[in-house]
């Protein structure tokens, strides 16, 4: 039976998850820092990176200086990657499988929010990027990505330090990974990555494109790491950039409090009368979206946990059937997939990031795809 939402985490709650350059750039980074900042929220207009990222919510003539419009009218293909822990082995490994059908598109626009952040780079490049892919969720495990803070975690802002994770991402997105992206992003591919800016509560979207082309690999390697920092369980990731003389930092989180996945935006589909009309969007959620019945819990901790795992996996249905309507209503194909109930993968959340379950779920979705069974409508 798949884990329920209280069990997901040990330690905490987990979630059910679903051009320009800037200016005076200087670093991004995921150390903490001693420095004094300046901590005033910046403006879109003043924002000195606002070439390089936008929030969710931005108005159409912002998301339209980050599309490319010949792509978006030529029946684009886009794939929208949820977060999800673990279970992203569960999405590379339909990836894989997809890829050996011979029937994977070649994406015009990928999406990742917390481990599907961490997918998407690959996902991006296409199925040459498999082979790393599966490396990435087979070959690693919890001691690749968290490192137990012990005692200092009662005066630290996380119980792990992900110090591992990001020695990772730097492996499987070394300059030649970079290159590509851009010369992908140049010839009008698209990459977002979601990550949550802590201290103005708000939904950042992340041209990973361009910040690849303008060279930023720090900064696009931390976007990544800040988008699957759970709050009090991860330690955030500090962005540092220079604005007017003053030393910025702002800290950002896991993509995921703030949206489980980025789908096809409204604004994506006002930039032109007939933009995405004769494409497909792909929804790929990285955990299940109808869990089997569950003995109801009998104390008050159990059932305030059972009670926040129907509201996300509901709100997470929810934000799935809109996105489902809005594709139809433009004439844009949609498919989904999630984690079956019935997949029969035990979760013990005494072991987080088990070589052996991420085997079992990457297993899962393979299999799941090799076979056809993996999209419904």
């Amino acid at each position: 039976m798949m884990r329920s939402f209280c069990e997901a985490t040990s330690l905490g709650r987990r979630r059910f998850l679903l051009g320009l350059t800037a200016t005076s750039f200087v670093a991004a980074c995921a150390e903490q820092s001693t420095e004094i900042v300046a901590t005033r929220a910046l403006s879109a207009m003043e924002d000195p990176l606002a070439g390089l990222r936008f929030q969710a919510d931005a108005d159409v003539d912002i998301w339209a200086r980050h599309l490319d419009l010949s792509r978006l009218t030529a029946k684009p293909q886009m794939l929208a990657l949820s977060g999800g822990g673990e279970d992203g082995a569960f999405g590379a490994g339909a990836l894989c499988g997809w890829s050996q059908t011979g029937q994977r598109p070649d994406f015009d626009i990928v999406t990742g929010v917390s481990t599907g952040a961490l997918i998407a780079p690959m996902a991006f490049l296409g199925a040459d990027r498999d082979e790393a892919l599966q490396h990435m969720f087979l070959d690693h495990d919890a001691d690749d990505i968290m490192r137990f803070r012990g005692l200092a975690a009662v005066s630290s802002d996380g119980i792990y330090d992900t110090a591992p994770l990001a020695d990772l991402i730097a492996t499987y997105t070394p300059t030649p990974v970079m290159e590509a992206i851009t010369r992908k992003h140049e010839a009008g591919g698209r990459m977002f990555v979601v990550t949550a800016n802590l201290a103005t509560s708000r939904a950042i979207v992340w041209d990973m494109g361009e910040i690849a082309k303008a060279g930023f690999y720090d900064l696009f390697r931390s976007v990544i790491r800040a988008s699957g920092a759970l709050p009090g369980l991860f330690s955030p990731v500090k962005i540092h950039f220079d604005h007017e003389g003053e030393t910025m930092v702002e800290t950002h989180v896991d993509g995921g409090i703030q949206m489980q996945f980025l789908a096809t935006p409204p604004a994506a589909f006002e930039v032109s009368s007939n933009a995405a009309q004769g494409g497909a969007a792909y929804l790929l959620i990285n955990n299940t979206l109808d869990p089997e019945p569950q003995k109801s819990a009998e104390t008050a901790l159990g059932i305030s946990q059972q009670a926040m795992t129907a509201m996300v996996r509901s709100s997470a249905a929810s934000s799935v059937n809109t996105a489902r309507l809005l594709a139809h209503d433009h004439g844009l194909g949609f498919r989904v997939t999630s984690v079956s109930a019935d997949s029969g993968i035990h979760y013990d959340p005494s072991d987080r990031f088990s070589s052996r379950y991420m085997a079992a779920m990457f297993a899962h979705g393979y299999d799941r795809a090799v076979s056809g069974a993996l999209w419904a409508p």
